[in-house]
């Protein structure tokens, strides 16, 4: 496969032919028009940048002859707006060829190919006998027109400042096929969903092209090959990727480490965008040294990884590293600033000073919190408190499952909820807790006693219970060895003192 930038001048005496497997153009005004105003702006806000197109996948047929795998609906736009722009400066109605860039035709539709070839002014309403392809380009040309009549704009102006930008701004990503390739199977897929054109696919392709490596070392880029999928499926475990971000959105989880090195951004591909592959293909493109360029930006990437992985065998930065990540993803950059460069105990007082911070309320007074208070600091807090229990307990702690934390939708609960005849519903932080919703709504209301025995029950079938939470139905935190059924203010008092005293052993030399 390949991958490079095509501008629509280097389109230029190519055939594009679409096979009979894809459907016909299907565009209408409201995509049509959204394309033009969108290069219209371009061309008044950033005619210094680059446009960049959705990709055209392609499979070579002969010389200048590609079947379209994927991208027609875009490519026969231009091609229509060409045509327009052919049928609107032609004088005389002769038609001018200077806006002739490319062929474009249908493999088994030939009255859509005539109806294309022929179309301008005088024949763009004329769809009688044509197919129902021509009705959706007759409208696309239609659409056009609609919109440089508008009265807010120059007709010639805006068709020469579009015309400038596709000639002179816009590019294609171009994504040229194997000759052994199926492209049938692949545009079923792509169409599917299955395989969308994620960042990650477009630089594997150019990470593992053949161009950048010498022939003799053909065997790098396998190992690199076989090195990219088990960092991917390393990062299809759950319990390392819910360490590492709150994102639901990766199709292609390697591209969490394309987004940090180019773009610092680990939500880039909620926009579904290719701002990661356009910075590492523009520094590609200015290297002359291109396989060694290559080469130290796999370097980077498997560093890159191997570093997060340190992370995550390091109970106690997992523990620090995971709660900063889950109060906030951008944290991330702090966490790097925090352990790059240092030594291991140097990297934890670091990242226990950003945790620190996290706190919104001095340890002294965490009990001004309350079930009305800004529920992410509560919950923030509590999870806190479950993570440092488990650091105090250095050897004997256990990994705490951030993926079942957050797939089982933990958040703050009442421990007693039921008020009694003479108050009202306890909503202080000595009466709020750490419940997966499951387990809640086995219970909701239910007073301390029967929420008390469902715990239990759901500790003893091997169901994740935070260390903390498990301590509060065990009473573990209250000074009394009797009232195993109520949850009384002695206990509340008990509790908040417990939490005081984890957090200050762990902040102590924070505080200073």
């Amino acid at each position: 496969m390949v991958v490079s930038e095509k501008r629509i001048e280097d389109l230029k005496g190519l055939k594009f032919n679409v096979p009979s497997y894809q459907r016909g153009y299907r565009w209408t005004e409201h995509e049509v028009t959204t394309l033009l105003e969108d290069l219209y702006t371009h061309s008044k806000q950033n005619r210094d940048y680059k446009y960049c197109l959705q990709p055209l996948i392609v499979k070579k047929v002969s010389d200048n002859t590609y079947d379209v795998v994927d991208g027609q609906q875009r490519l026969t736009t231009i091609f229509i707006f060409l045509k327009f722009m052919s049928a609107e400066f032609s004088s005389g109605r002769r038609r001018s060829n200077q806006y002739d860039y490319f062929e474009l035709v249908y493999e088994t539709r030939e009255q859509s190919a005539k109806y294309l070839k022929e179309l301008n002014f005088d024949t763009y309403q004329e769809i009688e006998d044509y197919d129902i392809d021509a009705d959706h380009i007759s409208k696309a040309f239609g659409a056009i027109d609609k919109w440089v009549g508008r009265e807010d704009i120059n007709p010639d102006n805006a068709l020469h400042d579009i015309y400038q930008v596709l000639t002179e701004a816009v590019f294609f990503i171009w994504y040229e096929i194997d000759e052994t390739e199926d492209p049938i199977k692949l545009f079923t897929k792509v169409n599917l969903g299955k395989i969308p054109l994620t960042n990650a696919e477009l630089i594997k392709a150019l990470l593992l092209d053949q161009t950048n490596y010498e022939s003799e070392n053909d065997s790098e880029r396998i190992h690199r090959g076989i090195a990219w999928d088990n960092i991917e499926h390393r990062l299809q475990e759950e319990s390392f990727w819910k360490f590492l971000t709150n994102s639901e959105n990766y199709v292609t989880r390697i591209d969490f480490l394309f987004n940090l090195l180019e773009c610092n951004d680990v939500k880039i591909p909620l926009k579904n965008t290719y701002d990661t592959f356009y910075s590492l293909y523009a520094k590609y493109q200015n290297e002359e040294d291109k396989p060694t360029f290559i080469s130290n930006y796999w370097n980077k990437v498997y560093l890159l990884f191997e570093e997060l992985t340190n992370w995550y065998m390091d109970l106690n930065r997992y523990h620090l590293i995971g709660y900063l990540l889950s109060v906030d993803d951008k944290n991330i950059e702090k966490v790097f600033a925090a352990t790059r460069g240092k030594k291991k105990s140097e990297a934890f007082y670091e990242l226990k000073k950003i945790a620190y911070k996290t706190l919104k309320k001095d340890i002294s007074s965490i009990e001004d919190f309350s079930y009305s208070s800004k529920k992410k600091e509560i919950r923030s807090l509590l999870l806190l408190f479950n993570l440092v229990t488990l650091i105090n307990k250095s050897e004997k702690q256990y990994r705490f499952p951030f993926d079942i934390y957050k797939k089982e939708k933990w958040d703050i609960e009442h421990i007693h909820a039921t008020a009694d005849e003479t108050a009202e519903a306890d909503d202080s932080l000595a009466n709020l807790t750490l419940l997966d919703s499951n387990t809640n709504r086995s219970y909701g209301d239910k007073p301390f006693d029967q929420k008390r025995r469902i715990i239990i029950k759901v500790d003893a079938e091997g169901k994740f219970v935070p260390i903390c939470t498990r301590n509060v139905f065990l009473k573990v935190y209250s000074n009394k060895v009797d009232g195993f059924d109520d949850w009384i203010d002695e206990d509340k008092d008990s509790y908040i003192q417990a939490m005081k005293q984890e957090l200050n052993r762990f902040f102590g030399d924070c505080e200073e």
